[in-house]
């Protein structure tokens, strides 16, 4: 991605240097912006929100190296070469210095803090901590934001690190809000007004640029096209780290500050727009996956299937009960509306495919009329009545099994027609039942302690 832009912008009329810088602080992706709307959408644990957090994590190891690369490049461009190999050198040196002293010191100035009592001691020595190794860094030639990077680096690698992290947290939202006040300061809006049209057109193709990049990448490195363009889409944006790049880049002489202006005013609008992105990028991949689920389905060879079991919702009860019925051998295919789900589920090899369990016509193209039992798994209970009485009513003689919730739940299945009904909270108290059962026998058999005597 980075290579992609310094050539755009080398195209554009930027010299190396600011070509080099401009991809670099236009690669990376907002880690801040992006893991909160993961979090707060629950999407985190999902394939593509995992793909998406390790791409974030990379970026942000690799600002390091490209904080290294602005000091080179902020020299003469005649000795640009001999310039990278000296800062490289200084960051080595300062890296080995502040890891092996610094680890040895601050390892034992926690313990000493640890061991008063004193665990509000804590939040100061992380500061000081920080401010000693920019200081350091800054003395060496090198900039106080690589600094501050090594001292993350630094506590992280600490038996205090979750302590530190219990410490900061009050201040991350605080410094947070901070730094997205300053965002919005930075945005002139007289230059959006004097040159909106370039403004708009740079904002758009790095938004659209890197969404295509990065969906390329994902598919060529297994994502399916959906979670290839979630990802794609929720990473267009430039990041945080853009405004410290761009603002060495500034200060060194490496973009000239008109440029360095616009480049920051992009830098931002694209992070404004980013919430609205990810509702977009979510209707996108599902889309994609709807039609690749389409082009599956119809060479799934269904219509020869028979003797199998319809799973009616593939959540966590529809998944434990298609795994014990693979385990036995008997066929199964599940239907269920979550295209990440279907997407896991065809990873390991299940027949999972997208469509509502309410309607005839889904039921009928996974065969209910050949199988020999339906299960509905879903996990509304409105819906769960709805299907059983619409199987019952087509297939009189199906054998139909039902997740209930609780007592009053599995009466209105049953009357629905359910031949069978599973009571989650009579089950769950038998299983636990059986096992504490177990667990007293094998103790009264060892003795007192639960071993042989």
């Amino acid at each position: 991605t980075a290579f992609v832009i310094a050539l755009v912008a080398e195209g554009l009329g930027a010299n190396l240097r600011a070509g080099v810088l401009t991809g670099g602080a236009m690669a990376l992706s907002s880690t801040a912006i992006v893991l909160q709307l993961l979090t707060a959408r629950r999407l985190l644990a999902s394939r593509f929100g995992r793909v998406a957090f390790t791409i974030l994590i990379m970026q942000d190891v690799a600002v390091g190296p490209l904080l290294i690369l602005v000091l080179a490049l902020g020299g003469s461009a005649d000795r640009l070469a001999l310039d990278l190999v000296l800062a490289l050198a200084k960051a080595a040196v300062a890296v080995v210095v502040i890891f092996w002293a610094g680890r040895w010191l601050v390892v034992r100035l926690y313990r000493l803090v640890a061991g008063s009592g004193a665990l509000d001691a804590f939040l100061a020595l992380t500061l000081l901590v920080i401010l000693a190794v920019g200081l350091t860094t800054s003395a060496g030639g090198l900039s106080a934001d690589f600094g501050a990077f090594l001292a993350g680096l630094l506590l992280a690698g600490t038996p205090y690190r979750h302590q530190v992290a219990a410490e900061i947290q009050p201040f991350r939202a605080l410094l947070l809000g901070l730094f997205f006040m300053t965002v919005g300061m930075s945005i002139d809006l007289r230059l959006v007004a004097a040159a909106a049209p370039v403004v708009a057109g740079v904002t758009a193709a790095v938004l659209v640029g890197k969404a295509l990049l990065l969906t390329g990448l994902g598919r060529a490195f297994g994502l399916t096209l959906g979670q290839a363009l979630r990802v794609g889409v929720l990473l267009s944006q430039a990041g945080e780290f853009a405004f410290v790049l761009v603002g060495l880049g500034m200060n060194a002489g490496i973009v000239p500050p008109a440029d360095g202006q616009l480049l920051l005013l992009v830098t931002a609008l694209t992070m404004v727009v980013t919430p609205l992105l990810e509702p977009l990028s979510l209707r996108l991949g599902r889309r994609a996956e709807l039609a690749t689920f389409a082009r599956q389905d119809a060479d799934a060879g269904l219509e020869r299937l028979s003797g199998h079991v319809v799973i009616a919702g593939y959540g966590r009860v529809g998944r434990t009960a298609g795994r014990q019925l693979a385990d036995g051998g008997v066929p199964f295919v599940a239907v269920d509306l979550d295209p990440e789900r279907i997407s896991r589920a065809r990873e390991m090899g299940y027949r999972v495919y997208f469509g509502d369990a309410t309607r005839p016509e889904v039921l009928a193209a996974v065969g209910v009329d050949r199988a020999r039992a339906v299960i509905v798994a879903l996990d509304n209970p409105l819906l769960t009545q709805r299907v059983v009485q619409l199987l019952r009513y087509i297939f009189p003689d199906l054998p139909i099994y039902a997740r209930a919730y609780d007592a009053a739940d599995a009466e209105v299945l049953e009357k629905a027609g359910a031949t069978g009904v599973v009571h989650e909270v009579v089950a769950t108290g038998r299983q636990l039942a059986a096992v504490a059962t177990a667990a007293a026998q094998k103790a009264a058999e060892g003795g007192p302690s639960g071993e042989p005597p």
